[in-house]
């Protein structure tokens, strides 16, 4: 279903079409009727769009093909509200479900699932309620640093060196991902999300990243809009998602990848703090160990079931498909063809047809394949 709400706000944020449509998955026609509908209405300011309700919203982008709400059975909020507050929590689909059973006058109908999580979230927004955010099985995966690095230690001259712990959860289900880097650049943010997919075995619908420089830019207080930065948007539309980052100063966005470092933190972080890695191999086969053990253990959100088992059973069908191949990331350099017809790329050289001798060519690397290419035809 279409966030007219999102939309409207990254239209007066002055984004492209085609970044809209990357991240919302919305087609430019439907990116062009909010652009007429913000200058007919005069809607020129972010606190406009956060002070509309939802049935103004819908009012605003009826298409003639809409039920008018009263032809829908309503959604007794407060007792759905106040189901989802305490330890126990059943799921929105649950409230669903007992929703749909209740009663319904002749001609009137029962709201679908994804309209239903609408408004409860609605609800909870307008009103700023501490409810738990809703969450929807296979939509969002939410990522972050570890605030707390473990290390690995040289084991001829004990000199240690710090590693970075890369933190995935899937909200929905509480599954979580681990596994530790070097440094917290581009290739090592890209490369734990290709690893966080791959462990999942699917793609979520969005990927949630905390404000970390490697995922966007210019964090803004005012806006729930974000620049996601050109090399971290180039690989989430390899694998057809998008990131929507959290909002600065809004820590209800933060909850559940939050709750993912705090788990990992405890449970892998401090519990391997006592031993001693020789290399980063190792460190992340003891962290992959502990990893399964917080996934598979139960009993988890106040029942007899893990992680893992719940994952399994409502959220893993629900995720995008692996593409075939997977991301690998590319680096570009330029490099000169010296008279024996071979370029030096590192240490490595490389031999190339000797007609290229002489020339300046430009070097992707993409994995383990080179390509050298030239303006020679």
């Amino acid at each position: 279903m279409t966030d007219y709400r999102v939309l409207m706000l990254l239209v007066l944020e002055g984004r492209p079409y085609r970044e809209i449509v990357a991240r919302q998955g919305c087609s430019q026609r439907t990116i062009a009727k909010v652009r007429r509908v913000l200058d007919e209405q005069q809607i020129d300011d972010a606190s406009l769009v956060e002070a509309l309700t939802l049935d103004e919203i819908d009012a605003l982008f009826t298409d003639g093909r809409k039920t008018v709400s009263g032809q829908f059975v309503p959604v007794d909020i407060d007792r759905v509200v106040a189901a989802r507050v305490g330890r126990s929590k059943p799921p929105l689909k649950v409230l669903w479900a007992q929703y749909v059973e209740t009663d319904a006058p002749p001609g009137v109908r029962h709201y679908g699932y994804e309209r239903f999580c609408q408004i409860v979230a609605e609800h909870v927004r307008s009103c700023d309620l501490t409810a738990p955010i809703v969450h929807v099985p296979g939509h969002t995966m939410q990522v972050d640093w570890a605030g707390t690095q473990m290390e690995i230690t040289d084991p001829i001259t004990r000199a240690t060196t710090a590693v970075s712990i890369f933190v995935a959860s899937l909200p929905y289900s509480g599954l979580v991902f681990a596994r530790g880097y070097l440094n917290q650049k581009q290739a090592a943010w890209l490369d734990a999300h290709r690893r966080a997919f791959e462990y999942a075995g699917g793609v979520p619908l969005l990927v949630v990243p905390d404000n970390a420089s490697t995922a966007s830019n210019q964090i803004s207080k005012d806006s729930r809009a974000r620049d996601v930065n050109a090399s971290y948007a180039e690989f989430l539309q390899y694998y057809q998602t998008a990131a929507v980052p959290t909002r600065a100063a809004a820590p209800r966005d933060k909850g559940n990848v939050e709750a993912g470092v705090k788990v990992v933190t405890h449970w892998v972080i401090q519990y391997l703090a006592g031993r001693v890695f020789a290399s980063l191999d190792d460190l992340n086969d003891a962290i992959s160990e502990r990893v399964e053990w917080i996934n598979d253990r139960t009993p988890f959100r106040g029942e007899n079931r893990s992680r893992a088992a719940w994952f399994t059973q409502t959220e893993k069908a629900e995720l995008m498909p692996l593409p075939a191949q997977p991301w690998e990331p590319v680096t570009w350099r330029k490099a000169k063809v010296h008279r024996d017809w071979h370029i030096q790329i590192d240490t490595i050289k490389y031999s190339v047809p000797h007609e290229y001798a002489g020339l300046n060519v430009e070097v992707r690397n993409i994995g383990e394949m080179l390509d050298v290419i030239t303006g020679v035809c």
